[in-house]
């Protein structure tokens, strides 16, 4: 079966993990979409700068060569932006490099990991393979939406009939705001960023047990500013816990009354993958008390290093921790609830270092293995038309 399959630097992680495994199981070509505002992520920080759009084989960018025991360079090409208007000239001739480059393939099925915008409009209007589109976010995140997202969300529901969603428990919602149908409706998962490890040192740093970590883009809807809350109850019977707040972004709260407090560690910016390696290994467990959400790559990452995860039982959430296994699931914007929830995980090392060898088990042969679910995905697409 021949794939192509198109994505964006924001999901370059969740990309890393999954490509590898369908490079292995199908004939896949990987077209990687660059624009001006988007060169770095989590996993990939683009830094050459080329004059000319177009569509660019990855062997050129030095920024890539890292991941080619990942992603098979000979089979990426870079869609080279250099200009943010949909409509300018090096866009649409863009657009007509892409639909050549795509029909070159001749591929069974198209898949993008990501809402297309409106750079892509030809493509999606003359080409006819059957394609589906991966929604990571059935529902936008609170505090996260803009007329133009809108715009681009319904622009995608009408040019892909078949959409892949990465957790069961928002299907209603998903199908009552998109005005899709249920035979139309396929379902993935995420599983462990194992990408990480090639990351990993040789010796591990040394956890500290009383040391919590919530890590990524910093956004209203993560629930930072009552997990600080909370953590003044934690303090209060465990005077050494520290708390690690890693990611850039705006606050929306006042972060003043904490930062002047040794227990609350802030770290403001762009963290790169080698910090993000040992803030992890040094952390007893992760939080991740969000108001709302789909899936969550963060729980994914600290999978991927056998971390336990505290989440809020919101959106997806509850499909990717097994309660009291490999981690706890709470009720959202409860603070009591989530100081409690985490003086137990202080007060009980012996149940935390199970979950991390359940969390290994899972990673090497259970839900999480990328394996099984570029396997799955290959079902689906068989049954695309």
């Amino acid at each position: 079966m021949k794939i192509a399959y198109i994505s964006n630097p924001s999901f370059f992680d969740m990309d890393l993990s999954l490509t590898r495994e369908l490079f292995k199981q199908a004939d896949l070509h990987y077209f990687l979409d660059l624009p001006t505002y988007s060169r770095s992520s989590t996993a990939l920080k683009f830094k050459t700068t080329l004059k000319k759009a177009g569509i660019y084989p990855a062997i050129i960018f030095d920024e890539l060569k890292e991941f080619d025991e990942y992603i098979d360079l000979n089979r990426t090409s870079i869609i080279y932006r250099t200009s943010e208007k949909s409509y300018s000239a090096s866009n649409l001739l863009l657009q007509y490099k892409l639909a050549k480059a795509i029909r070159k393939i001749t591929p069974d099925i198209i898949h993008s990991n990501n809402f297309l915008n409106f750079n892509f409009s030809y493509f999606l209007a003359t080409d006819n393979t059957p394609r589906v589109l991966t929604v990571h976010d059935p529902l936008p995140h609170s505090g996260e939406t803009s007329k133009k997202d809108n715009a681009i969300r319904k622009f995608n529901y009408k040019l892909f009939n078949n959409i892949i969603l990465l957790n069961k428990s928002q299907t209603n919602v998903f199908l009552t705001s998109s005005g899709k149908k249920t035979e139309n409706v396929y379902f993935s998962r995420l599983g462990s960023y194992t990408y990480l490890k090639k990351y990993t040192p040789e010796k591990e740093f040394i956890t500290n047990s009383q040391q919590l970590l919530i890590f990524g883009r910093v956004s209203p809807y993560k629930g930072i500013e009552e997990l600080c809350k909370a953590f003044k109850l934690v303090i209060s019977e465990f005077p050494n816990a520290k708390l690690i707040i890693a990611g850039s972004g705006e606050y929306n709260f006042d972060i003043t009354p904490y930062d002047i407090h040794s227990n609350y560690i802030f770290i403001n910016r762009y963290i790169t993958n080698k910090e993000l390696i040992q803030l992890i290994q040094e952390s007893e467990f992760i939080v991740c008390p969000y108001k709302d959400a789909t899936q969550s790559g963060v729980i994914m990452t600290s999978f991927a290093l056998n971390k336990p995860v505290i989440a809020t039982n919101v959106g997806g959430l509850k499909e990717m921790i097994i309660n009291n296994y490999t981690g706890i699931l709470i009720e959202p914007n409860n603070i009591t609830t989530l100081a409690d929830s985490i003086k137990w995980m202080f007060q009980n090392p012996a149940t935390v270092k199970k979950m991390r060898n359940n969390i290994k088990d899972l990673n090497s042969k259970g839900n999480l293995s990328w394996s099984i679910i570029a396997k799955d995905l290959i079902t689906v697409y068989s049954k695309l038309k």
